[in-house]
């Protein structure tokens, strides 16, 4: 069989296969005279070809080669640089390559789409050579794959190589992949140009539409993981709404927590689950992770929704040692419990050693009755006891029934025990007066105690109202807990929580004064823009002390002017406040509220 003839058969195999799809018109010649190409393929948007139904057009180049023997098509064909060079001046090519065995007739069509990016590849990683072995694929029989083919060729002609442009320093609000449609998508899949056939386009906010060359990584949406509303559950352990992630196609992961995930395999009754493991840091976290997994390991079943599944977990050589670490965290939970100490805020890292066997101690003493060893008589104590970057606040007490030496909490709300503060009046004379706990405890101390007991507040307060100073004293508080909230911010929502209901206790206990007024203003604040109605009542307490109707006039405008948030009325209301009056206003949490803290001098500026 002549040269010609088999470049005549791959011509004539291509457009019978391309003639097939209804939206597609072959013109390819056989006479080989074109420069670069053999012709090309037309595009249509209807069934029905004309000049209004024409989307573009795709060059196309056609080879046909000897193939004897078992017919194997070829993985890869050669192309020199030179003509990839001119594919890449012509916008891209498609290029067929037929393979025909001389003795049967019998063909074998294959393709290589040669769009511009990866023309520009393929010459970009040739170094010296000559030419290069591009990769072909077979060619699909099915006239809406080779649709699919002609069209993404005709789709990447739009890309430019010379442009260089880098995504990254694009801001795009949209992007496209456009493929053959011979993509799996059932799966994770990474394009890139050596695999697949796919040109990227990105939509800018500005309404700029690019091609890029970048490789892109598609995750189907149950690979990356999606919350549920599952609940799994083994002994005492429970977890709500697990985040489910297929790993493979007979495997699906469900991570419990951060620190422990249960891979499960098959359906139904037939179906297994292992369970992995990882130590996190903090105490209420390690303690249902562990719990949990230990309990597994004795159960070998846990419940998905009330469905058990099998646990194909081999017993661990350190399950030993786990189960006495278990019993240690055991311990710290109860105490907890014992203390009101919110769990999740317990670092266990710091309490390895020494500070974790104090706790151990405590436990012992405030929960299982154990002496305190008390050599001589010594008065009621207060002690600090930490707790990683925290704090517990304790009694050591003497039982007056038997003697016994006691540790208490000293926020308890069953304490037993009244507190009272001693001081000297104006004229020298000795004051005795009733306080809670939290007016023992030091300012600086309160955003680091654990056992703050903060939902008895309130009780605490009430139990002094008759005596003169109370009020104060609890206002006090409000601000120390305002103070903290600024200061420890995984705490915040708790601190600003319990100074609100404090200052809204008070205000039913005195009226909405104005010191009381502005502390439920800043605790919004920190929680979030202040409502209209709100800045309308403080434009109208700023007002009043405008007109010198309030005590303490400049000290509430300047209050006023901070919520409101105006930086030149701040500036003009802390220059109106004396030296020592500043110093008191830059101690209060209201300050913190002022961005940037500037001096009165600097507001001036």
């Amino acid at each position: 069989m002549a040269t010609m003839n088999i470049e005549l058969q791959a011509v004539t195999k291509i457009v019978h296969m391309v003639s097939k799809c209804p939206h597609l018109e072959p013109i390819i010649g056989s006479n080989d005279k074109t420069l670069l190409t053999d012709g090309h393929i037309d595009v249509h948007s209807s069934e029905s070809h004309s000049k209004a139904t024409f989307d573009g057009r795709v060059h196309v180049q056609v080879k046909g080669r000897k193939l004897s023997g078992n017919m194997k098509l070829p993985r890869t064909f050669p192309i020199t640089r030179t003509d990839l060079a001119g594919y890449l001046k012509n916008q891209g090519v498609l290029y067929f390559v037929v393979y025909i065995n001389p003795k049967t007739g019998k063909a074998l069509p294959a393709y290589a789409l040669l769009n511009p990016f990866k023309l520009q590849q393929l010459i970009d990683g040739m170094a010296s050579q000559k030419q290069v072995g591009v990769r072909i694929k077979p060619l699909p029989t099915d006239p809406e794959r080779i649709e699919g083919i002609v069209k993404l060729a005709l789709r990447s002609a739009d890309e430019k190589p010379s442009m260089r442009v880098d995504s990254r320093e694009l801001d795009f609000s949209r992007i496209t992949v456009y493929t053959d449609g011979s993509l799996n998508l059932d799966t994770p899949v990474r394009l890139t140009r050596a695999d697949h056939d796919y040109t990227l386009v990105l939509e800018t906010s500005g309404g700029m539409v690019l091609s890029v060359d970048e490789e892109l990584v598609i995750t189907p949406a149950e690979y990356v993981g999606e919350v549920t509303t599952l609940t799994v559950s083994c002994g005492d352990f429970v977890f709500h709404h697990p985040t489910r992630r297929r790993v493979d196609k007979d495997t699906v992961e469900l991570e419990l927590s951060k620190g422990l995930k249960i891979q499960r395999s098959g359906t139904g009754q037939a179906s297994t689950g292992s369970i992995s493991l990882m130590m996190r840091e903090t105490l209420r976290e390690r303690f249902n992770d562990v719990g949990f997994y230990l309990a597994c390991a004795d159960q070998q079943v846990f419940s998905i929704d009330g469905v058990e599944t099998a646990v194909g977990q081999a017993a661990a050589d350190d399950q030993e040692e786990l189960r006495g670490h278990f019993e240690y965290l055991t311990a710290l939970m109860a105490l907890c419990d014992h203390l009101g100490v919110d769990p999740s805020l317990v670092d266990l890292k710091p309490l390895e050693g020494k500070r974790g066997n104090q706790l151990l101690g405590l436990h012992g003493v405030m929960l299982r009755g154990e002496e305190i060893n008390v050599e001589h008589d010594e008065p009621t104590g207060r002690i600090l006891q930490p707790m990683g970057r925290w704090s517990l606040q304790l009694l050591v007490t003497q039982d007056t029934t038997d003697g016994k030496w006691v540790c208490r909490d000293l926020f308890h709300p069953e304490l037993g025990l009244q507190f009272v503060m001693t001081g000297e009046d104006e004229a020298g004379e000795t004051q005795i007066c009733r306080v809670t706990p939290y007016e023992v405890l030091e300012r600086e101390h309160l955003p680091f105690t654990l056992n703050l007991h903060l939902d008895n507040l309130v009780n605490a307060y009430s139990s002094i109202i008759e005596y003169p100073e109370a009020a104060n004293f609890a206002n006090t508080t409000v601000l120390n807990l305002v103070r903290a909230a600024d200061l420890v911010a995984i705490r915040k929502p708790e601190f600003l929580e319990a100074a609100l209901t404090l200052n809204s206790w008070l205000i039913s206990k005195q009226g909405a004064l104005p010191h009381h007024q502005i502390n439920h203003w800043q605790i919004a604040a920190r929680n979030g823009q202040l409502t209209q109605a709100e800045r309308f009542e403080i434009r109208s307490l700023k007002g009043q002390a405008s007109r010198n109707e309030l005590d303490k006039p400049l000290l509430i405008e300047a209050a006023c002017a901070i919520l409101l948030g105006d930086e030149e009325e701040i500036a003009y209301c802390l220059s109106r406040l004396d030296e020592k009056q500043l110093v008191a206003f830059r101690d209060w949490p209201i300050w913190e509220l002022h961005s940037p803290h500037t001096t009165p001098e600097d507001g001036q500026h």
